[in-house]
């Protein structure tokens, strides 16, 4: 029996004692490294400029930020392969490091295809409704956990493999996901701060329903 979102958080909470720290760098620095050079919102489509003794807003869309975009989608697949690397260590007391988020570099091509498939799957399974981009999404969900641990596996087979892994199970991790709907409405009231704390929360739990899943499949 997989256990439940209740006992995937509480496991989470007991494996992130002494870690939070730790782990919230970790999600930190991916998200700075994978958003720094996105020129598609509006922090960086518009800047504040001083111009003829006043401020001026000026809009800075141009191709440096698609540029900075693509360089963005890029870093995608090897970061989010690292953080992975990084909680499952974290789960398996393995003692974890924040270094370990830099390990999907290593595999960096595979990383990408995975990370470019993955999405050009779950865009084309969106733009015939919502709830199939949902349901694709958790699909794919485990493809960046099975790569870590069986390296020597291409993006497809990873990603074949989380579809068969996800069989029957989409709604278990669609739970998990709504548990955690209260504390992400948290994270943006609280300005983002908040998702320091609970990314984190977040990340470990999934990764426990990674493992839980892969030994009741064995």
């Amino acid at each position: 029996m997989l256990q439940n979102s209740y006992d995937l958080k509480r496991k989470a909470r007991e494996q992130l004692h002494g870690k939070w720290l730790q782990a919230g760098i970790v999600c930190f620095i991916a998200w700075v490294v994978t958003m720094t050079f996105t020129g598609g919102d509006a922090v960086h489509s518009v800047q504040n400029v001083w111009q003829n003794g006043e401020l001026v807003r000026v809009n800075t869309t141009n191709s440096a930020n698609d540029l900075g975009g693509l360089l963005s989608f890029v870093l995608s697949g090897p970061i989010t392969l690292g953080v992975s690397c990084y909680f499952l260590k974290l789960i398996r007391n393995e003692g974890p490091l924040i270094e370990n988020m830099f390990g999907g570099f290593k595999f960096f091509i595979k990383s990408f295809v995975l990370n470019f498939l993955v999405t050009i799957f779950t865009i084309l399974w969106t733009l015939l409704l919502i709830i199939p981009g949902i349901i694709a999404t958790l699909r794919y969900s485990m493809s960046y956990y099975i790569m870590m641990d069986n390296p020597e596996l291409s993006a497809f087979e990873s990603l074949n493999q989380s579809k068969l892994m996800m069989a029957g199970f989409k709604f278990k991790l669609f739970s998990l996901w709504c548990s955690y709907l209260g504390w992400f409405i948290l994270g943006i009231v609280t300005l983002g701060i908040g998702f320091l704390w609970i990314i984190p929360y977040y990340e470990t739990a999934k990764a426990n329903f990674y493992q839980d899943l892969k030994y009741n499949l064995i």
